[in-house]
């Protein structure tokens, strides 16, 4: 499997460890962050860097910024950069700003659930 650079947004630091230990096991470079505007700041500077993201995921509910703002900020910068929701919530709610989000990540979260992720976001970046 490809080596993915991965920018995990998460206010919640138990959650958002755990994520980047998981992802770090699989041999992937992670950037970890604990809000929206953080997160935004470090992806638009990975792409000034030409040090682009292959995968965003966010939560929902974040301090400075939430995880639907940086969805649709992400899509609008790079439309093709694989983006996951990571939350607890039910975030398919027919919510206008869910269309860009590419994959559903439930909290808690299960090996297999993480598996399916880093597959689909993989496969997302073969060419067409």
């Amino acid at each position: 499997m490809k080596r993915l650079r991965i920018l995990i947004a998460d206010d919640e630091t138990s959650a958002r460890e755990l994520l980047r230990r998981m992802l770090e096991r699989e041999g992937h470079s992670v950037v970890t962050v604990g809000s929206g505007r953080e997160a935004i700041a470090a992806f638009q500077q990975a792409l000034r860097e030409g040090k682009a993201f292959d995968l965003v995921i966010t939560d929902l509910g974040m301090p400075q910024g939430n995880g639907r703002q940086v969805v649709q900020m992400v899509k609008s910068l790079a439309p093709t950069t694989f983006v996951a929701v990571f939350s607890g919530w039910d975030a398919r709610q027919g919510e206008e700003w869910s269309r860009w989000v590419d994959y559903f990540l439930p909290k808690p979260l299960t090996r297999y659930e993480l598996q399916e992720l880093l597959r689909k976001a993989t496969t997302s970046l073969l060419p067409r």
